[in-house]
């Protein structure tokens, strides 16, 4: 190409960019932004991470692709994200579960939960108590009555994995209660609700996100209880543990949804993500979202407020895990 050629057609292409509105131009020079969920399609992390997606996108100027990465307890997501440029390309979108408890509860996971750092809380949200419609017992006194006569048979409790929220939660309750309940394992959330609907498990906790509250709305699955301190404005015929009995009083729990990065990511990059998830987060249909499927949006989002809030969180449900005894396996 003759040199003219080459400067008339650089021009043309610089004239052109100058005309392009500027998220344009950076958008097509950016690789995609991804936002990794550890867990099946269908999960309440999925859902937020759906919906936030062309938000977060519009924010940053830059494509940005959801990918499901489930299995051994979150820490395959968990540790593709630790294993990628600590750039602020790959996000992890994640409960407790992957990034404290897994580290903390499976031998052969290598990251620990120091490895990541919080960037932004989404929602905070309880954990329902639920069982299947074919169960003879409409309340928790009934359900309580019908686990306790079942004597050392128990119940078939559906779970994520061992040391998972859910699993903790289950394990606490029933010591605490004096029952006895079977541990049954699945890959994900959706999977338990299938079993909890069709009968072949019995109960389980399932936080109050997603399709949960539809759920329970609907009748395919019985709310119990809740592990928050009061009942849920979103189920308020539902009571809350802590308040059922004497030997539940401690009983409160929670879970959340949050974006995490590696420590190492740079904080001038953290700092960046951050505002343009606090911005996505002000969008008026993902508010609604969000609240209408039982969640408590967050509001204290600073960089600080990270620091504190991942800190306290790790020391939390490690101590819950050493509580019960939970040994690496």
């Amino acid at each position: 190409m003759k040199k003219s050629m080459i400067s008339l057609t650089l021009g043309a292409s610089a004239a052109l960019a100058a005309l392009l509105p500027a998220g344009a131009a950076a958008q097509a020079g950016a690789r995609p932004l991804s936002i990794i969920v550890p867990q099946p399609a269908g999960n309440p992390t999925d859902g937020v991470a759906r919906k936030i997606q062309p938000l977060l996108q519009a924010q940053l100027q830059r494509t940005v692709i959801v990918e499901n990465q489930p299995g051994a307890g979150g820490s395959i997501g968990a540790q593709r994200v630790l294993n990628a440029p600590a750039d602020g390309g790959m996000l992890l979108i994640a409960s407790q579960t992957e990034p404290i408890l897994t580290p903390f509860t499976l031998r052969h996971v290598k990251y620990k939960a120091q490895d990541m750092r919080a960037v932004a809380l989404v929602a905070r949200l309880p954990y329902i108590l639920t069982g299947g419609a074919s169960l003879p017992a409409r309340d928790l006194a009934e359900l309580t009555a019908h686990a306790k006569s079942q004597g050392g048979k128990g119940l078939n409790f559906g779970h994520i994995g061992p040391g998972s929220m859910i699993h903790l939660l289950g394990e606490q309750w029933a010591r605490q209660s004096g029952l006895s309940v079977n541990h049954v394992v699945y890959r994900g959330v959706p999977p338990v609700v299938q079993d909890l609907m069709s009968g072949q498990i019995d109960l389980s906790f399932l936080p109050l996100g997603g399709a949960t509250l539809q759920m329970i709305e609907s009748g395919k699955v019985r709310a119990f209880a809740t592990t928050g301190a009061a009942p849920s404005p979103a189920l308020p015929q539902v009571p809350a543990l802590a308040a059922s009995d004497r030997k539940l009083a401690d009983f409160v729990y929670g879970t959340w949804i949050a974006f995490l990065v590696p420590a190492k990511t740079p904080d001038a990059t953290v700092a960046q993500l951050n505002r343009a998830i606090v911005a996505a987060m002000q969008d008026a249909s993902f508010r609604e979202y969000v609240t209408s499927t039982g969640m408590e949006l967050e509001k204290a989002n600073s960089l600080a407020d990270m620091a504190r809030f991942y800190s306290a969180e790790t020391a939390l449900y490690e101590g819950l895990a050493k509580k019960i005894g939970v040994e690496p396996n």
